[in-house]
């Protein structure tokens, strides 16, 4: 993924990173409430693809 985004340095210490799109001034606006959400198959598989993705890598980290 070429997503743009900014290291975080937590106060615990740990980094994490912020999505450059989240600091956007469109990110804050208000949402909008509707009585059906819906969401696309193709942002579903990419969510899944990212779950598969972090399930495997702590699989990975608890082997060590």
């Amino acid at each position: 993924m070429d997503e743009r985004s900014y290291v975080v340095h937590l106060t615990d210490g740990t980094k994490t990173h912020l999505p450059a799109w989240m600091t956007e001034r469109e990110a804050a606006e208000a949402p909008t409430l509707t009585t059906a959400p819906a969401v696309s198959v193709a942002a579903l598989a990419a969510l899944r693809t990212l779950l598969d993705a972090v399930a495997g890598s702590a699989k990975a980290e608890a082997r060590r």
